[in-house]
This record gives structure tokens, C-alpha cells and sequence, in this order.
């Protein structure tokens, strides 16, 4: 009986050393009612931009919230303004040069960083010295809001205490214009919501004040452009957007807003957030990673922090548990604001709340649903484990060849695959980081059809993958330049194959995204395609799948499978693609397999 007793009394133990040490906050309650006019801020050129200043009632002074926005302030209904306000944090939002209430030209984030023009910089010192500041400033934002936000840290205004930035990018060229070389087509719904668009999108897009088309309208429009042969670039009237256009390589036009090439810089505390069914994971863990080892100071390097959920692009308040066709439990729903209150009490107002005792990584494990503390990225156990392309059907999917994904290597003469791509007819981008719907964990069958895809038997036994995974492939295609887009799949018992991660590569840009070359038709090239950070237990039963075609749209421009400066405005050609997968060019997939926290890990650990 004793021996039963102490067996149980271990088993609690274990499990209490096994689980997070740290449980989501209770909600910080409001203190303050607030007041809120709209201020004028003194750029250094004498421009006098808007702000919407949030005060609360009290005698002050406070510490100080900014958030600069293309998003239009709003005349005091900033949505999340008084969640901090009424926590007693002065709050400035502020529309940036050139938008709504501010004057000036609009010029997208070059007066935000370390140019002649200074605004976020500006912005911080004004606020750092107003009489009801107390000197400490915290910065704050999503998407666009966070990007300015890492443009401005490396400028060092002495006011600034601390930052929040979620959801954004570290390169812009590299995380969001042309990643792998492709044109990234959030670049055109973006300025679509800033009404720069001119035929035909207005006239094809029913909604020209947000992210609000489809994806089967942006399909239709593209069908519609190359039959009546009008140049992509033709749809826009916007100085900046040819701009971007125009440098379609990684060159110093670009360099001026690489966050990535001065991290060194930064010398305050930065949390950073992003999401699995984001555009950002790899960005967020990339300023993460890049800020604890470079920094400018030891208090930056000591007390940056990361955290992954399982959320679309955007954050509100409390982050949804429902993402797509999936519900991630009520684990998921975290309370944005919150954890925002928790970090900026602790930087702006000295409240010892515990935040920096946690961990400094926080990940939300998909299929499990639970969230994980870490202390490095990547995770020190991770084991790296390649899975091989091999002819051999699966039996799971009609699609273009029904391959299988195994840890056995191919033998020698195992035949390649081929298809066609038609750049006028592109595969359908279908749920993950898409901008438009369907977003989020998406069943990612109907691609899938018409793309190569391979496919493992069912697993024996949980496996978790978390990290960035790399696609290791040999190919060749009929064109001098074609794209190559990879898929990481979950297939469930019952068919659903959840997308979990995409990405492409230009071939041209197969060794520099600087100094692109042509491919030879009819070589085999060997080419390599990162697929950015995802966490996910593939459940016992469950399968993994791979699929690779050349397009995926309305995510990426289709490859008109010419070589040019810009490709998608030459007369497009078909391409034939083929993938080898052989014992002497084996096309594989390197996955992050996780195992486990051993009990006797933790027990040791606690020690």
C-alpha cells in the first residue's frame, strides 16, 4: 500500500514538474476613466503631424503608448487606445506622414527609420518631454505599426523604454515583397487599400477599402488581364508602387528598410509576437534570435521575448481560439492586451509582475493545443529528420502523381515526375498565411490535386515538428526561369489535409536573390527552399505530405516563365517542370522533430 501511495505522490509530482511553470495573467482591471483630443506633433522639417492623445484622469504624469499608423487614427476611436488609457498609460496614436489627419507625401516607411527624415524618432522625443510624460515611452503596433516600430528602434531615441511589435516583418524584400524572388501580392492588396489602385482592380475588386476581395476574384481578374494582354504593372498610379516595381531584385533600394542589416542597434527591451497562419514567424523569431545574440545593449539582449500562436495575420484584444476550420481550444484565446498591460507595467512603470522570470519563449503547439515554454530558438533537442520523395504511391490523393514521403532513400532509376505549368491557369492558393480568404487551417485538398504531392504512411506515434524545415530538391524545367512552391501538410484520419506552411523560390534566384541568373532548359539544378517556422503534433494516424508545384495564387504573381527584370510583365510561355527524385538526386524534405521533455529532464531541471 505504502509503495502504491508513494507511486502516485511521484506520478503528481512529475506532472506538476512536467507542466508550465507560468499561467496566463488575470486581466489588469481598469483604473482610470480617460480623456482624449487630438494633439499636433513637430516633425524636424517643421511638419506638424496628427495624433489622437488618450489621457487619463488623473494627476499624472504618466508613462507614454505610441502607435503610428497608415491606418487612419480615427478621430479618438482608435480601438485599443482605451484598454491602455484606462490602465494609466498616456496613449498617442498618430496617423503617419501623409495619411488621413497628417500632411506631407505618403511614401511608405521611408520617413519612419534612419533616413533625412525622422518621424517615429521624432515622435518618441516630443513625447518623451511633454508635461504629463514621465520620461518613459513604449511603442506598440501590428503589421505596419510593428515594421515602423523596427525602423525606428535603430535609430535609439533616448525616450524609448520599451516596444511591443507584432506581426511584421524583419526584410521587407526578403519577408514580404519577393520572397524566394516572387512577387508577393499582398504588396498590390496592400496599396489596394490605400486607394492607389486604378483599373481594372477597382473595377474588378467590389471592395477597394480593405483586405476584402477573394481569392477567386483575384483569379478572375488575372484570367481577365492576360486575355486582354495589359501589362500587371498597367493596373497602378502610385510614385512609390512603381518604385517597388522597378527594383525587383535585393538591392540598396531595398537595403534602406532591411531591420535585419542593424539589429546591432537596438539597445531596449523588445517582445515580439507572430503567428502560425501569419506572413511573420520566421521574421519575429529571426528579430528575436538576431537581437539576443547582437544587440546594441546587454538589457536588449537580456530581456527580449517571443511569442508564437496559432492565430491569422492582426491582433486584437483576445486572439481567437477559432483559426479557419479548426478550433485550437480555448487554450488559444490570449488576451493581447493583457500581456501588452504586463509588459510595458514591468519597462514603463517598474512593476515587479513576474514577466521577466518567465521563460522568454512562448509557443502554442498545434494538434496538442497547448502552449510550451522554451529557452532557445531553436529548440536545443530538435532533431533533424529527412524524409525522401519516392515514386511509390499512397493511395491518399488523386493528384498529378501520388507519390509517398518516406525515411528510406530512393533507389537508383526511380523515374522523376512532370506537369505542366500554365501560367494563365495557376494552382489556387488555399488557406495559411493567405491575405485573402480562405485564411488560416484550411483543407488544402483541391491544390493539392493538381500539384505533385508525397505522402507518408500513417504514423505509429505522435510527432511534433517545430522550427523552420528545409526542402532540399533536384529539378529542371523546359523555360529559363520558372517558380518551384512547396507545401507542408497535416492529413488527418479522415482525409483533411491542413496546410500548415508554403513557400517558393524563383529558379533564377536559386543562388542570389541580389544577382539572379538564368536556369539552362533541360539542366537539372540542385535548390534549396526554407519553409519558415511552424509547431505542430502530427497525431498517431495522421499522415505527412509534401507537395510542390509553380504557382499559387492569389498569394504569389504567376512566373511567366520567362527571364526578365520583371517577369510577369514578358509574354508568358509554358513551361514543362520535372522533379527527380533518384539515388543520385534525392529531392527531401529536413523536418524539426521535437521529442519529448523527459521527466527526468525536468526533475533534473527543477534541481
Amino acid at each position: 500500500m505504502r509503495r502504491y501511495q508513494l507511486a502516485c505522490v511521484l506520478f503528481i509530482l512529475l506532472l506538476f514538474l512536467a507542466s508550465p511553470a507560468w499561467a496566463w495573467p488575470d486581466e489588469r482591471p481598469a483604473e482610470f476613466k480617460y480623456t482624449c483630443k487630438e494633439v499636433e506633433v513637430t516633425m524636424r522639417d517643421g511638419a506638424k503631424l496628427a495624433a489622437d492623445l488618450y489621457l487619463p484622469e488623473a494627476p499624472g504624469p504618466f508613462p507614454v503608448i505610441i502607435e503610428r499608423t497608415p491606418y487612419n487614427k480615427n478621430n479618438c476611436k482608435w480601438s485599443s487606445a482605451p484598454y491602455f488609457a484606462e490602465r494609466g498609460y498616456a496613449v498617442l496614436i498618430q496617423d503617419i506622414r501623409g495619411r488621413f489627419r497628417s500632411p506631407g507625401e505618403f511614401y511608405l516607411y521611408r520617413d519612419e527609420g534612419w533616413g533625412p527624415l525622422q518621424d517615429g524618432y521624432d515622435t518618441i522625443e516630443w513625447a518623451g518631454t511633454q508635461s504629463w510624460s514621465n520620461g518613459k515611452v513604449g511603442t506598440m503596433g501590428v503589421s505596419s505599426s510593428c515594421f515602423n516600430q523596427n525602423l525606428t528602434a535603430v535609430t535609439q531615441p533616448p525616450h524609448l523604454k520599451a516596444m511591443f511589435c507584432a506581426d511584421s516583418a524583419a526584410n521587407w524584400y526578403k519577408d514580404l515583397a519577393y520572397p524566394g524572388g516572387a512577387y508577393h501580392t499582398i504588396m498590390a492588396s496592400w496599396h489596394l487599400t490605400f486607394n492607389e489602385a486604378v483599373k481594372p482592380l477597382t473595377e474588378n475588386l467590389p471592395d477597394t477599402r480593405g483586405y476584402r476581395g477573394n481569392a477567386d476574384q483575384w483569379l478572375s481578374w488575372h484570367r481577365r488581364r492576360i486575355e486582354s494582354n495589359m501589362g500587371f504593372w498597367e493596373s497602378w498610379q502610385s510614385p512609390a508602387f512603381a518604385e517597388f516595381m522597378e527594383h525587383t531584385t535585393y538591392d540598396d533600394f531595398w537595403k534602406q528598410f532591411a531591420v535585419d542589416e542593424h539589429i546591432e542597434k537596438f539597445n531596449v527591451p523588445a517582445y515580439f509576437m507572430s503567428a502560425w497562419y501569419d506572413r511573420y514567424p520566421q521574421s519575429a523569431v529571426q528579430m528575436y534570435t538576431e537581437v539576443k545574440r547582437r544587440a546594441a545593449s546587454q538589457l536588449a539582449r537580456d530581456s527580449v521575448k517571443l511569442i508564437l500562436g496559432p492565430w491569422l495575420h492582426g491582433g486584437p484584444l483576445v486572439m481567437p481560439r477559432v483559426i479557419g476550420d479548426i478550433d485550437f481550444s480555448p487554450e488559444a484565446e490570449v488576451n493581447f492586451g493583457a500581456l501588452r498591460v504586463r509588459w510595458f507595467d514591468y519597462h514603463l512603470k517598474g512593476i515587479d509582475n513576474g514577466i521577466m522570470k518567465e521563460a522568454p519563449i512562448r509557443i502554442f503547439v498545434m494538434g496538442e493545443n497547448k502552449w510550451r515554454e522554451e529557452n532557445e530558438w531553436p529548440i536545443a533537442r530538435t532533431v533533424s529528420t529527412r524524409f525522401y520523395l519516392r515514386a511509390t504511391k499512397s493511395g491518399t490523393v488523386n493528384s498529378l502523381n501520388d507519390g509517398t514521403l518516406s525515411r528510406e532513400k530512393p533507389p537508383a532509376g526511380e523515374a522523376p515526375d512532370s506537369y505542366d505549368y500554365h501560367p494563365g491557369n495557376p494552382v489556387p492558393s488555399i488557406g495559411g498565411d493567405l491575405f485573402v480568404e480562405p485564411m488560416g487551417a484550411r483543407d488544402h485538398t483541391p491544390a493539392d490535386q493538381r500539384s505533385l504531392t508525397f505522402t507518408s504512411p500513417p504514423l505509429t506515434e505522435d510527432m511534433e515538428i517545430t522550427g523552420s524545415s528545409t526542402f532540399e530538391f533536384y529539378a529542371s524545367s523546359s523555360a529559363n526561369d520558372t517558380d518551384f512552391v512547396v507545401a507542408l501538410i497535416d492529413v488527418h484520419p479522415n482525409g483533411y489535409a491542413q496546410i500548415l506552411r508554403q513557400n517558393i523560390l524563383r529558379a533564377s534566384c536559386r543562388e542570389s536573390l541580389e544577382k539572379p541568373t538564368p536556369i539552362q532548359p533541360g539542366r537539372v539544378y540542385k535548390m534549396t527552399i526554407p519553409l519558415y517556422p511552424i509547431s505542430n503534433l502530427f497525431k498517431k494516424g495522421h499522415r505527412l505530405r509534401v507537395t510542390v508545384t509553380s504557382s499559387s495564387f492569389p498569394k504569389w504573381m504567376p512566373n511567366h516563365n520567362k527571364f526578365a527584370k520583371n517577369n510577369e510583365e514578358a509574354p508568358f510561355t509554358l513551361a514543362k517542370n520535372t522533379l527527380y527524385h533518384d539515388a543520385q538526386r534525392p529531392s527531401s524534405i529536413v523536418l524539426p522533430v521535437v521529442p519529448p521533455k523527459s521527466a527526468a529532464g525536468e526533475v533534473a531541471k527543477a534541481r
